[in-house]
């Protein structure tokens, strides 16, 4: 009888161990990447989210002022202060207190007390406000207090034009040559209007704070 030796032998439970232990620490680190991975794209993707949300009301704000006229900038403590001459608040009736009067502010928000500052001006065609001759101011400005946006088309109230989620913890809005060059022999200005917004926004919860800043001058001639 012939007999033939079994020259295969299996894995130790030793050698099983440290295979156990060194396929372990791969899958352990595997995930640890790839977590990373993930947690930074999530928050690469909320960053973008907080931008676009900034951008497009910054871009809002400025596609408007830029075709508008007749800046008139203005600031005030809080929505009842300065009686019924309060341009920010909802009961006062903006369009007949800034009629066509100009006003700039090259300080931006001063004091910096004040809680409420914007600028008021003339919308240059009538896709947003309508054909009449009235209410055709929009106003844009700074609610400190509710760290938000707002925005007011002629006597309604306003709104918030920022999204839910961010926080605006900043913002200022610096006008210069409001005056037009019609009334420049009476001490007007001899400089286009241009409006700088400059505004510093966080999203709600979060540490990381976003600047952004953009100036603005009135596209039509300043006669």
């Amino acid at each position: 009888m012939i007999k033939v030796r079994n020259t295969n032998k299996g894995f130790t439970l030793i050698e099983m161990i440290v295979s156990l232990g060194i396929f372990s620490i791969i899958i352990t680190t595997a995930i640890g990447a790839l977590l990373v991975l993930i947690s930074g794209n999530q928050k690469l993707q909320n960053e973008q989210g907080v931008m676009s949300n900034l951008a497009f009301a910054l871009d809002s704000m400025t596609r408007e002022i830029r075709t508008g006229y007749n800046y008139y900038c203005d600031a005030a403590p809080n929505y009842n202060s300065g009686g019924s001459n309060n341009i920010f608040d909802n009961s006062d009736p903006h369009e007949t207190i800034v009629g066509v009067s100009t006003q700039d502010c090259s300080s931006g928000r001063s004091p910096a007390s004040h809680n409420l500052q914007g600028v008021s001006f003339f919308e240059g065609g009538n896709s947003i406000t309508g054909t009449s001759t009235s209410d055709r101011r929009i106003l844009y400005y700074f609610d400190n207090a509710s760290s938000t946006i707002m925005r007011r088309v002629g006597n309604d109230s306003a709104q918030s034009i920022i999204s839910s989620g961010l926080q605006i913890n900043e913002a200022e809005f610096f006008v210069t040559g409001s005056q037009p060059l019609s009334v420049a022999a009476a001490g007007g200005g001899l400089e286009q209007p241009t409006v700088t917004i400059r505004v510093e926004a966080q999203e709600i919860g979060e540490p990381k704070i976003y600047y952004l800043q953009t100036s603005v001058t009135q596209r039509t001639l300043d006669l």
